[in-house]
């Protein structure tokens, strides 16, 4: 669709209380039908405006979008945002005697190709309901009048409601490197909508129409219409069009920069189960790694400082700054690991928390937090003995891991606070 085009969508509708007998209760901003088999009632239909549709020919269905796509994935059809509704009459089929829908649905992309919205008008049998969509926006501008919208409105940011499930589409192909075929997986995103800005808000004077003879509303589109402005992806200037409000979700903190720093430490609520016991560690140390930009929100990467792993913190997850240095960071190394570990008496190191620095037989060197379960000696046929530590690892997770003594090239015993600090019961 060509920029400054006016496009319509949703109605306002408001409950009222339903009965067998047919009548119609009709206001500016209240419109519901009663009747006994629901018809017109967007309470009740099948797909109401806002609801996320695709062509048959897509592979996600409303109980699963976590398909992967291959071959030639740009055959993948869009993800629509149904915003406008024409109520056919029901007819039946002169054969079967099913009754047939003649409902037809306008609907919305962004063709990222070409960097406008795009609208098509859709038959109910070449449709399937992906998602219900997202209708805070809508919902909350029900009651509110013009003025009060745009006092709300203007200047916040917003993006259509598919975007999420348009930004995790995948892709995944064969690449052979070396001889080796390996597979990759990348993003789909021929059809992501943009971030864009609101500029106007406007009302849509012929939002529903209705049968002369019976009443009835059979057409439905948007009472409320949001002009946004966005940066074309194709021309690199700025675009314009008008949006109806029930394809939109406004994006305000997702866009503020929270200020982590990488000197700091976080603690964040996990869940670690120590293998061979009812242990649990439920808090972890996390510090910053990278700040990453995602279409429209910022993603905040953690390394934990337990299991080493990169942990994902969204816009809607708040971490508090945890002064942990006396914890984890408490104190020097010791490297007479053979004598601490073999000539103290067992009851005195089970149980007990200790961060060790370990190289494996590979020399390959890592840090470690173990808590201790036992510590034993193997004695070969040629009389030589192998001494090790048998111990939780919350490198691996809390799984069980043997440790030869002799490769711990340093240790200490974690602080005091440790335990309560990291919520271990």
């Amino acid at each position: 669709m060509e920029s400054n085009t006016k496009i319509a969508g949703a109605p306002v509708v408001a409950p009222v209380e339903r009965n067998q007998t047919a009548k119609v209760v009709k206001s500016a901003d209240n419109v519901k039908y009663e009747d006994s088999d629901n018809n017109n009632d967007p309470e009740y239909e099948e797909i109401p405006l806002g609801t996320i549709v695709a062509n048959l020919a897509h592979p996600y269905s409303a109980d699963n979008t976590n398909v992967l796509i291959t071959t030639y994935a740009h055959f993948t059809p869009f993800l629509m945002i149904v915003i406008e509704k024409n109520y056919g009459v029901a007819n039946y089929n002169p054969i079967t005697g099913d009754k047939e829908d003649n409902d037809s649905y306008r609907c919305l992309y962004y063709l990222s190709i070409s960097g406008g919205f795009e609208l098509q008008w859709f038959k109910r049998r070449e449709l399937k309901k992906i998602s219900v969509g997202s209708l805070d926006l809508f919902n909350s501008a029900k009651e509110k009048g013009i003025d009060k919208l745009k006092k709300e409105l203007l200047g916040k940011m917003a993006i259509l409601t598919n975007v999420d499930l348009e930004l995790d589409k995948k892709k995944i192909w064969a690449d052979n490197e070396g001889g080796i075929s390996k597979e990759k997986v990348n993003n789909l995103l021929d059809y992501l909508p943009p971030l864009a800005s609101i500029i106007d808000v406007k009302l849509n004077e012929d939002h529903q129409k209705y049968n002369e003879k019976s009443g009835k509303i059979i057409h439905r589109k948007s009472k409320i219409l949001v002009k946004l402005r966005w940066l074309n992806n194709i021309t690199s200037k700025y675009s314009e069009d008008y949006i109806p409000l029930v394809a939109l979700k406004i994006i305000d903190e997702q866009l503020e920069l929270r200020n982590y720093s990488k000197k700091s430490t976080f603690l964040y609520n996990s869940s670690i189960i120590l293998e061979e016991s009812e242990i649990t560690v439920s808090k972890a140390p996390l510090v910053l790694e990278s700040i990453i930009w995602k279409h429209y929100f910022y993603i905040y990467r953690f390394q934990n400082v337990f299991t080493k792993q990169l942990q994902d913190v969204l816009y809607d997850e708040a971490l508090d700054i945890a002064d942990l240095r006396h914890i984890i960071n408490n104190g020097s190394f010791l490297n007479d690991s053979v004598n601490k570990f073999t000539k103290t008496p067992d009851e005195q190191l089970k149980d007990k928390w200790f961060e060790i620095q370990y190289s494996d037989r590979n020399e390959r060197f890592t840090q470690r937090f173990i808590r201790i379960a036992e510590i034993f000696k193997d004695v070969k046929e040629d009389g030589n003995e192998r001494h090790f530590v048998r111990a939780n690892c919350l490198l691996r997770n809390g799984k069980i891991r043997h440790f030869r003594i002799e490769r711990i090239t340093g240790y200490k015993e974690v602080h005091e606070d440790f335990v309560k600090t990291f919520n271990i019961m």
